[in-house]
């Protein structure tokens, strides 16, 4: 496995130093209005007869180098997605070419007061980008509410991230690492401090394997501004239920370096209502269990960050970051319960007939889960004259997981209590990460990545469950429930990765290794659980550009998806009055093979992509439900199967007027998955399709109109399915003082549709729930921006803590 992509490398790396000696060029080429360099633009070496003689792409500063042989070059043609395509006779020079500038095929409005917009969507060789202004309706909120308006990207009612049908990828933010659930560590970014996303489903050797689904890479904003800037917004949704939050950056840029402090305060909370039933057939006993009830949540969140920016000299730069925060959410069910019982030989789980309830109860359960956070990120780069460049990266964090929960029964009848119990976690979790990485420039403009990591987490935990004795009023630990954990994790990491380009493709080539020790053990377990593995994950990547702004990619990598804690937690888990849940210490990692087809073109007033793709992913993590007793599930998780999805995703940016502008994306695609958990063979497939859109009206000079909407198909669970649902908002904004301030006014779920039925079945059971949430709100906002350009800031986060919340 390892030595046919090393050979391709070595091959490669031969290959593009056999090319003529004879005339060097090398020149940079800028955007022609904000006079930066662009990275990946296409260059086109041209013969007298305009055939493609040789071909590269700059580099991240704009750079470029070809050589040939004297006199065969006629035309040197310069091509980028969203720019007018560039042709330039280089005559008799040599060496040096003058500066190129390209410029803007698309010219429409910036927040409304300045020509020329930065294009919605831009696809690179590994990656698409999308610009964060054409989702306005998301400004006030997260990062959570903009990355669900992009293709692909599905977000359900319950919070939980989906790209093409998988929660798994990694999350970056500023190319650092941030190895958490999507939903968690993007809910705490706020949106006004996000300028682009970058979504990497096919990424390179030179990025972590973790997540089989691929990257999501957040950019905060851009500026080089001397002296200082402030940012700062506020929101306000009402006080019943509570939803209002504020955030700020400041920021100090000088001669040698930089300086910034910046914090957020968020709380959010939501009103909801469920309605479910769950019916199992356990031996000679049918149970209908029916019920309704509120579903709350409060949530809060808070975070502290700050980093410094330090030019040491002409060559070397040093950055510290320091980041703390706390997130808390309380869900709250309180259910009203009748249980209907049929004893006999009672084959049919939908048995219409029943008589009156055996018993009706009230269930009152609250769930908290907090979190306090704590990272220290420094970064040190040192760039060589040959052009070659080295980065060591450090991170530390410590995290502090927990929370109570407390579940009561109480008879409708008597108003008597007859269970209840209360459960307290608390898990440190500390982890360490150091990285070495380095770049250096090849021949005709390419580039060799090499880099080592070694990774490290250690995650405890202290699980206290106990029951209340109704006779005596005294609290009793219960064996089965309570436990100690203790989880150690070490992964060391290495690849090997070359771009540059050959005739008329650019390409990625990469192998990265990575080595996994786990050592988990508990305190009612006798001997340690441990997994180690050696993986290798190949990437390939191949982009050519074409006349007419039209580009065509075409890639491969495999990729990763370790378990988190929480499912591999070998003891008992009472979260919840209807479920139970054991986690299983032995789960292997799932690894995903990905391959994509990406073609976009861009006109005067159309910006058009398409990205076909498949994804394979073994050893899957089955979630599989089960009868524990007759009102009660077994829920366990276990390596099971496979799972595919196959299929296509599109969007489009249309300016239709000067003041008009549409956006429309959508994904289609075929979702399977197999298995055999527990001994039950299951298979399970549907097609999907999610589609997002948004139509921007300048109605003024400074008011803009936005509208936006998404659409959520249905799509199979390896046990069930999950139901389709529309989402709708409305907005207002209005710019004043040359774009320093803003005020605005949000309709969010304007057709109150915020509804989704969860279903769950097997022979001997079945359950269906429908989640309610009343979230359609007003909400207002405002922000200034006082000598401010879209400054960068390094936003870290925690690297697993905010993951296993």
């Amino acid at each position: 496995m390892l030595k046919s992509p090393l050979f391709l490398l070595i091959s490669l790396v031969i290959l593009n130093n056999v090319y003529g000696q004879s005339i060097q060029f090398q020149g940079v080429v800028f955007d022609n209005e904000t006079k930066k360099p662009i990275e990946f633009v296409s260059v086109s070496a041209l013969g007298k007869d305009s055939s493609i003689i040789l071909g590269t792409v700059t580099d991240e500063q704009g750079k470029f180098q070809v050589k040939s042989e004297a006199g065969k070059i006629g035309v040197f043609r310069f091509q980028f997605m969203g720019y007018e395509s560039l042709d330039f006779k280089p005559g008799e020079k040599t060496g040096n070419l003058p500066a190129i500038y390209l410029t803007a095929s698309v010219s429409t409005f910036e927040e409304i007061t300045v020509s020329g917009e930065r294009k919605t969507q831009t696809v690179q060789i590994d990656k698409q980008i999308f610009d964060t202004k054409q989702f306005q309706n998301a400004a006030n909120g997260t990062g959570l509410d903009l990355i669900s308006r992009l293709p692909s990207v599905t977000v359900n009612v319950e919070g939980e991230i989906l790209l093409r049908g998988s929660a798994s990828f990694l999350v970056l933010i500023d190319g650092k690492p941030t190895q958490r659930t999507a939903s968690d560590a993007l809910a705490q970014i706020p949106a006004n401090a996000i300028e682009k996303i970058e979504l990497i489903t096919s990424p390179s050797a030179r990025y972590d394997a973790d997540g089989k689904a691929g990257i999501v890479n957040i950019i905060t904003k851009k500026d080089q501004l001397i002296g200082w800037s402030l940012i700062a917004n506020g929101m306000s949704g009402g006080n019943e239920p509570l939803r209002y939050g504020s955030d700020f950056l400041a920021n100090y840029t000088g001669s040698k370096g930089s300086f910034f402090v910046g914090a957020d305060y968020r709380r959010f909370d939501i009103e909801g209502f469920r309605i479910g039933e769950i019916r199992t057939l356990l031996k000679d006993s049918l149970t209908f269990l029916p019920s309704e009830g509120i579903r709350n949540y409060k949530d809060y969140q808070f975070g502290i960050r700050s980093g410094v920016s330090y030019s040491l000299g002409k060559n070397d730069i040093l950055n510290v970051n320091w980041y703390m925060g706390e997130k808390q959410t309380d869900r709250t069910a309180n259910l009203h319960y009748e249980e209907f019982l049929k004893i006999g030989n009672n084959t049919d789980l939908f048995n219409p007939s029943f008589g009156s309830p055996v018993r009706r109860f009230f269930n009152q359960n609250l769930f908290v889960r907090t979190g306090n956070f704590q990272t220290v990120n420094a970064d040190y780069t040192r760039n060589f004259a040959n052009k070659s460049k080295v980065t060591v990266l450090g991170v530390y964090e410590f995290s502090v997981l927990g929370g109570p929960l407390n579940n009561i029964d109480e008879n409708e009848d008597n108003k008597q209590i007859s269970l209840h119990e209360r459960s307290e976690e608390k898990s440190p979790l500390t982890a360490l990460r150091w990285q070495i990485d380095y770049q250096k420039a090849l021949a005709d403009n390419k580039k060799l990545e090499l880099g080592y990591q070694f990774r490290s987490v250690h995650h405890a935990g202290d699980f206290v469950f106990e029951n209340l004795n109704i006779a005596s009023q005294k609290w009793e630990l219960d064996p089965a429930f309570n436990d100690n954990m203790d989880l150690r994790q070490q992964i060391h990491a290495a690849y090997a990765n070359l771009n540059g380009s050959l005739t008329k493709w650019n390409y990625n080539i990469g192998l990265r290794a990575e080595y996994m020790d786990r050592n988990l053990t508990h305190l009612l377990g006798e001997a340690p659980f441990i997994y180690k593995k050696l993986n290798f994950f190949p990437s390939v990547q191949f982009l050519r550009s074409f006349k007419n702004a039209q580009s065509l990619r075409v890639s491969y990598n495999r990729r990763i998806d370790r378990p988190t804690t929480k499912l591999m937690s070998p003891f008992k888990n009472h979260r919840h009055a209807e479920t139970i849940e054991l986690g299983d210490p032995n789960l292997r990692p799932e690894l995903a093979e990905v391959f994509e087809v990406a073609f976009s073109k861009t006109w005067s007033k159309v910006e058009l992509s398409a990205i076909a793709y498949f994804n394979y992913t073994k050893d899957k993590v089955f979630r599989v439900n089960d009868i524990y007793s007759r009102t009660i599930l077994w829920r366990t998780y276990t390596n099971a199967g496979t799972a595919i999805s196959s299929g296509m995703e599109a969007s489009a940016s249309i300016k239709l007027t000067s003041w008009w502008k549409l956006y429309a994306s959508g994904n289609i695609f075929r979702f399977y998955v197999e298995g055999n958990p527990n001994g039950i063979e299951t298979i399970q497939k549907s097609l999907n399709f999610n589609a997002n859109g948004n139509t921007s009206v300048d109605l003024s000079k400074n008011l803009r109109f936005q509208w936006d909407a998404t659409y959520i198909g249905r799509t199979v669970t390896p046990q069930g399915a999950d139901s389709d649902y529309f989402l709708s908002n409305m907005g207002l904004k209005y710019s004043f003082k040359g774009n320093k301030g803003n005020v605005g006014l949000q309709v969010q779920n304007v057709f109150n549709t915020n509804i989704q039925t969860i279903v769950t079945q097997a022979s001997n059971f079945y359950s269906t729930t429908d989640y309610i949430k009343y979230d359609r709100l007003v909400m207002l906002s405002a922000g200034i921006r006082l000598n401010d350009g879209g400054r960068k800031n390094k936003i870290i986060k925690t690297e697993y803590g905010e993951k296993e919340f």
